[in-house]
């Protein structure tokens, strides 16, 4: 028997699949697709927000010190930590995606193998790339418009929190690992922990120990190990799913790990990369307007957390369907991912938009700044509405054997669905524009690549037309 948790997925009892060693359940080839969409959407979300919360959270302590040049350096060092959780987001898809299709195909042995390869493929990937970070971090702030105080408030922060990336990554990764095995609420945990552990940390470091922006990178890097320790006891200490590294193995299955982890990783990159444009457009309004830019991205990534987990999170259920040539399910999750985003995407903006002078009055936000989180409080929902489409149009490309597909459309948002409507919108509108401007580009870009990816898996169908599902899977729905 599996020793997976017995959450809510578990309820609809599904096939098992059985080899030489434990069993593993594919979760989601039978049961309400909208339900697995709802409860990994949810629990994988509450792992991620909760480290959308803990930059908050650093950011209300340190607003407590009432230094603009502190508030804007806290913008310009995201662009660069955004940048490098990106790596650790496109190494945590092909986790899932790799090892959610071998198990919806049963091959548990695969699985195994998969999952110690992926983790050793991502410490030593995100190892080189947060040491070449660590080591130009003031160029590339320069370049990110960074100047004066704020340039050195931000190189003191990334300083001590850029080494640290290869932590994040194996945390992201273990999390997508236990959500790939059926066990989103245990992955949740596992986040939620290193946030707690961050929350005491920080006002006893800024505060207590003077350390002031140090003393947040320092609470962060401690979140991360906490993190990434309790990933790795919940996989291998807790459920068992070690198997013996093979360096063989290791190197016939990087082919199938490197085609999704790369293409997921550039596709991950093109989102900061339009962020680090819309942070340089910013930054020529002053620090006021970039306190207030600092303040929208963790504010909302808080709100809208959901949006940001779901490509993520319903990886498996398209892996999982896709290995058990079920595309009758592959295409009830995209509809169902498509409901679940744009209704939580009104709720959400509705609560943001009521609760905006509560947040401006909380971090001590005046002037220039406090007018440009009203603006984004009204335009906030159907931007991230559209945004949300083209995440899980990404999810499907990613886990249906098309991940150039999502790296397409995730560049081109970046760059021409990005650029001249930015550009655009700041000659006509100023600081604002930079926001409404990329609002447009997400509307464009979310429908062009929801479009195409109804039209891949129509193809994928027709082509499988007659094969049925996947031997060692009885369907319930006849």
């Amino acid at each position: 028997m599996t020793n997976a948790p017995k959450d809510a997925l578990a309820k609809s009892k599904p096939e098992k699949v059985k080899n030489n060693k434990k069993t593993v359940e594919a979760k989601f080839v039978t049961g309400s697709i909208m339900r697995h969409v709802i409860v990994l959407s949810i629990t994988a979300s509450i792992g991620l927000v909760s480290i959308f919360a803990v930059e908050l959270v650093d950011f209300y302590f340190l607003s407590l010190l009432q230094n603009d040049a502190i508030m804007a350096s806290m913008g310009f060092a995201a662009v660069i930590m955004f940048f490098n959780m990106s790596f650790s987001i496109g190494l945590s898809i092909a986790m899932s995606a790799t090892v959610a299709k071998a198990i919806g195909a049963g091959d548990n042995a695969k699985a195994r193998s998969l999952a110690i390869n992926n983790f050793i493929f991502s410490t030593v990937f995100t190892l080189i790339i947060g040491l070449v970070t660590w080591i130009y971090h003031i160029p590339l702030l320069q370049i990110s418009g960074a100047e004066g105080e704020s340039l050195e408030f931000a190189s003191r922060y990334l300083t001590i929190i850029l080494p640290s990336l290869p932590l994040l990554s194996l945390a992201m990764s273990g999390g997508a690992l236990v959500r790939a095995m059926g066990a989103p609420k245990m992955a949740m945990f596992a986040m939620l922990f290193g946030s707690i552990v961050n929350l005491i940390l920080d006002p006893i470091l800024i505060f207590g120990f003077d350390m002031g922006i140090e003393g947040a990178a320092w609470a962060s890097v401690a979140a991360r190990i906490s993190i990434g320790v309790s990933a790795l006891y919940l996989t291998y200490g807790k459920h068992d799913f070690a198997i013996p590294f093979s360096f063989t193995i290791f190197k016939r299955q990087m082919p199938i790990i490197a085609i999704i982890a790369l293409p997921a990783m550039a596709t991950m990159l093109a989102t900061p990369f339009a962020n680090w444009f819309m942070t340089r457009e910013i930054a020529q309004f002053g620090e006021s307007y970039m306190a207030g830019w600092s303040l929208a991205g963790r504010a909302t990534a808080v709100v809208f957390g959901v949006i940001f987990a779901l490509s993520g999170a319903i990886g498996p259920v398209y892996g999982q369907n896709f290995g058990a040539r079920r595309f009758d399910r592959v295409r009830k999750t995209l509809l169902d991912s498509i409901s679940f985003t744009l209704i939580y995407c009104i709720f959400a903006s509705i609560l943001f938009y009521l609760a905006i002078d509560q947040v401006n009055i909380m971090f001590n936000v005046t002037g220039d700044a406090e007018k440009f989180m009203h603006f984004i409080s009204i335009w906030v929902g159907p931007s991230f509405a559209f945004y949300g489409l083209l995440f899980i149009a990404n999810a499907a490309f990613n886990n249906l054997g098309y991940p150039l597909l999502s790296t397409a459309f995730n560049f081109a948002k970046a760059t021409v669905g990005t650029i001249p409507f930015v550009l655009y919108g700041v000659s006509i509108m100023g600081a604002e524009g930079v926001f409404a401007g990329n609002g447009v580009g997400n509307a464009i870009f979310g429908v062009l690549a929801l479009v195409t990816c109804i039209y891949l898996i129509n193809r994928l169908a027709k082509m499988n037309d007659g094969k049925g599902p996947q031997k060692g899977f009885r369907s319930k729905h006849k």
